[in-house]
């Protein structure tokens, strides 16, 4: 028996369905040219006659710059972080403001806001209050119970006679919160140290 031979006959459910991913394809292809253009400011900071400076090259010169002193800050803000967060210190949202207070006092009594003193600084008030937090559960880690004696006071005043615009000798009250300040760093600083020297630390850049 003679086989017959038919052709096959495309559906057109097929086609449309090859139409349907052509034309998603597309609109793909255009969002994605769309928001290339819109975004190239993710890229590129400027261009000087036509000529493109990448973000990239202004983040490696930020970095030769200023990159190791950087990192070491926000090494250091991480380590006192973790540090509280294992001792369970926290900083109140008053003692915050109070802190701000103080530091707007200051810039206002030199003539400045303190909008345009963070703008001098490239910072934000975030930016701000993030570092007070810091400063306040590092003063309550490390800071806090200074202890000095009477001999530490009358050697500092002894040392400091004749300065801060005195005839003699500066006011005791006035030597003993130096002294205070001193020691307080002091400590703080020593703290940092150790807790730094304890820390599991990897760099995986060198500046």
């Amino acid at each position: 028996m003679a086989k017959i031979k038919t052709k096959k006959i495309e559906s057109p459910e097929y086609k449309v369905t090859v139409s349907k991913k052509t034309f998603i394809l597309t609109i793909v292809i255009i969002l994605v040219l769309v928001l290339l253009f819109f975004s190239k400011k993710i890229f590129i900071a400027a261009t000087v006659n036509g000529k493109s400076i990448s973000r990239l090259a202004i983040i490696k010169k930020l970095e030769k710059q200023g990159g190791k002193k950087t990192l070491e800050t926000m090494i250091t803000g991480a380590l006192i972080r973790q540090e509280a967060e294992k001792r369970k210190i926290t900083v109140s949202q008053k003692d915050i403001d109070a802190e701000m207070k103080k530091i707007e006092a200051n810039v206002t009594s030199q003539g400045t806001t303190l909008d345009q003193a963070l703008q001098n600084q490239g910072m934000t008030k975030n930016d701000l209050i993030e570092e007070i937090k810091i400063q306040l559960m590092l003063q309550q880690m490390a800071g806090d119970n200074v202890k000095m004696s009477n001999k530490e006071i009358d050697d500092f005043i002894s040392a400091n006679k004749n300065q801060q615009g005195f005839d003699k000798e500066i006011p005791r009250e006035q030597a003993v919160a130096q002294l205070k300040q001193q020691k307080s760093q002091q400590k703080i600083q020593t703290f940092l140290t150790d807790l730094k020297a304890k820390a599991k630390i990897n760099y995986f850049v060198n500046y």
